[in-house]
């Protein structure tokens, strides 16, 4: 969760996460709540290039704060249903953008989503882990003591990258981090 100082939040001192570590560059809040919103929703290009800058930003903080690159990038994947209605994949987008910064390879094809979820923005937490659970599978090389970072736009009650991670861990990976644009 957002702190005012950098540690560990209450929530993760009383269970521990999935995941090893959530990058996060912002609260979800105006003004970028709407340019995710218009990006996502609309396929704004004016909010695309500000996005894009954005996780150039946050990866280029991850490169001061971690010595330790991520082995590969990740986005996290649409079924191909939502994909074929939105027309793109913005944390393909996104995720592309940080590889970059990062200078590590990017794998769009690994993770997949094998089953159709409902929108979460109307979920709650405990809703939001049931409607992901099970949805993803991974079909890549294998992660045996693999770094891997996932990209998402928004990290609202961490269910998606958790369900994720919880995959990621099963094919091997040794540690599994999250990076958004914002955290809800």
């Amino acid at each position: 969760m957002p702190l005012p100082v950098a540690g560990v939040c209450p929530a993760c001192i009383r269970r521990a996460p999935v995941l090893d570590a959530l990058h996060a560059g912002w609260a979800y809040a105006w003004p970028l709540d709407q340019l995710i919103l218009a990006y996502k929703h609309g396929a704004n290009a004016r909010a695309e290039r500000i996005l894009a800058a954005l996780a150039e930003q946050v990866a280029g903080r991850l490169v001061g704060e971690n010595g330790d690159p991520p082995d590969r990038v990740l986005p996290v994947p649409l079924h191909g249903r939502r994909l074929r209605e939105r027309g793109f994949n913005q944390s393909d987008y996104l995720a592309r953008r940080v590889a970059g910064v990062l200078d590590v390879p990017l794998d769009t094809r690994g993770l997949r989503r094998i089953r159709a979820t409902g929108s979460q923005q109307a979920l709650g937490r405990k809703a939001r882990r049931r409607n992901v659970h099970g949805a993803f599978a991974w079909d890549g090389s294998s992660l045996a003591g693999q770094h891997v970072l996932v990209v998402d736009d928004v990290a609202t009650t961490g269910a998606t990258l958790a369900a994720l991670a919880e995959v990621l861990r099963r094919e091997g990976a040794a540690r599994v981090e999250g990076l958004v644009l914002a955290r809800a």
